[in-house]
């Protein structure tokens, strides 16, 4: 599979550059030709959903990688059996190498999505295609470039940057400061250029889209009052708003809600999430799943006790973890006091096809704009009001205690900012940039007993990538 893409990928590169006249002056009659494929909205939509399918890395094997990657090596979450399992344990045991499946993935697909990006950004102008549907293609397709790099860079650290499909494939890093300028322009064109949500299909761009990718990224790189005002424009946009039940946020007749700002759209015939089927036991494991078509993996993945315990006892959010459950054969099964309660976040879905569902991913959620918003005041400002009551807004719907001002310094209410986001947003794959930026990443994984080192704050740039590219240098450490 890889290989095929790498020679879809040149032969890409090929098609839509002037490297070489002769093919360009044959005589091509498919539907993909550079003369037909842009001369149509039909066309430029067939490359702009690929762009999307390889930003949310909607392929089998690689769909489910960016919550494991992003929430494993905190130990949010962990598993065992399958064949997946050892990617899993290398994750949690910081052993994780250039050639992990899951990180290959990473790479590859945001740069398939930057590679689409940059195709349509160079060929959109068409006097056959009306003003406004350039104009929101470019905008588009801005977003996922500016998108995919900042998911990259939040990864990798600066890598190499394509701003057009004619670029040399073989390209050095860039610096640091041009991958972000590269991130924010794009991000900022998209915001001009993007429709709101109510007049948009959901699952693609909007203007709260990349507003929110642009707040998370000014987050991640500690631009705490640009992440501030970013998430009070979003506030203030009336766009979106806090559902009334947690369990329901998450339901699949419930999708496209008014929380969720961005999400990877999934469907049970594909793209699938298989979320489900990598949490819960498979047939022999006598799972007593609640529809007929639904199977699962041999992998399984759990919760600890301690982040079970961690929870009010009033905190509905905890109530979507199964600590125990009976098999079909009527035998009572105890999770919780071995380490191995089910994050059930996600609910079964009976349009499931085997293990594949049709989950939605969340990526962006109203939570998040408000949990930032109070992070980034608190960081400029120490403990306030406003930031108080923005976490509360989220604990409220949680049944949560509230919190009150008195008693907190900016050291504490940093803490209980970040518990806040792990018991808000577990098995959304967002802990891992959260300890990140606030440095206690290594440490908190030394204090468990893992060998991580100060180099694991970045992932390794794949092997393959490497042995193709000898310009590129790997991360330190690797």
């Amino acid at each position: 599979m890889k290989l095929y893409r790498r020679f879809a990928f040149i032969a890409l590169i090929l098609i839509f550059t002037g490297s070489c006249e002769e093919p360009l002056e044959e005589n091509i009659y498919s539907q993909l030709s550079p003369s037909t494929l842009f001369s149509s909205e039909q066309g430029v939509n067939k490359v702009l959903n690929s762009a999307y399918a390889n930003a949310h890395h909607n392929f089998v094997g690689e769909t489910w990688s960016t919550l494991f990657v992003g929430a494993t090596p905190t130990e949010e979450i962990w598993g065992e059996f399958g064949s997946i399992a050892s990617r899993w344990v290398a994750l949690r045991d910081f052993s994780w190498d250039a050639n992990h499946s899951q990180i290959v993935a990473m790479w590859t697909t945001y740069f398939y999505a930057i590679r689409d990006a940059n195709i349509i950004l160079d060929n959109i102008e068409s006097e056959d295609l009306g003003s406004d549907f350039i104009s929101q293609s470019t905008a588009e397709a801005k977003f996922i470039r500016g998108y995919s790099y900042a998911q990259l860079y939040n990864l990798f650290g600066a890598v190499p940057l394509y701003t057009s499909s004619s670029d040399d494939p073989l390209q050095p890093r860039a610096t640091e400061e041009a991958v972000r300028s590269l991130i924010v322009s794009d991000l900022q064109d998209a915001i001009d250029g993007l429709p709101t949500q109510d007049n948009t299909p959901f699952g693609k761009a909007t203007v709260g889209a990349a507003q929110a990718t642009l707040m998370i990224f000014y987050m991640n790189t500690k631009q705490w009052q640009l992440a501030a005002d970013m998430a009070e424009d979003i506030m203030d946009s009336g766009d979106y708003g806090l559902q009334e039940s947690y369990e329901n946020l998450f339901a699949l007749d419930n999708e496209g809600n008014s929380e969720m700002i961005f999400a990877s759209t999934k469907i049970a015939a594909g793209p699938a999430s298989n979320i489900n089927a990598l949490i819960f036991p498979n047939l022999s494991g006598k799972y007593p799943f609640p529809y007929p078509n639904n199977s699962a993996f041999a992998a399984r993945t759990y919760v600890f006790d301690a982040f079970v315990d961690s929870f009010d006892e009033n905190d509905t959010r905890k109530d979507l973890i199964i600590t125990e459950w009976t098999n079909t054969d009527g035998v009572p099964q105890e999770a919780y006091g071995f380490d191995k309660s089910f994050p059930a976040k996600y609910p079964f879905d009976p349009n499931a096809i085997g293990a594949s569902d049709g989950n939605d991913w969340p990526i962006y959620r109203y939570a998040d704009v408000l949990l930032s918003r109070a992070e980034a005041l608190n960081e400029l400002n120490g403990p306030t009001q406003e930031a108080i009551d923005l976490i509360n807004d989220v604990r409220e719907r949680a049944d949560a205690p509230e919190l009150s001002l008195g008693g907190f310094s900016k050291e504490s209410l940093r803490d209980a900012i970040i518990q806040e986001r792990k018991w808000e947003f577990w098995l959304e794959g967002k802990s891992r940039e959260l300890e990140l930026r606030h440095d206690i990443f290594i440490s908190n994984a030394v204090a468990r007993g893992k060998n991580a080192q100060p180099h694991h704050v970045l992932y390794p740039i794949p092997q393959i990538e490497l042995d193709a590219n000898p310009g590129l240098v790997q991360n330190p450490g690797y």
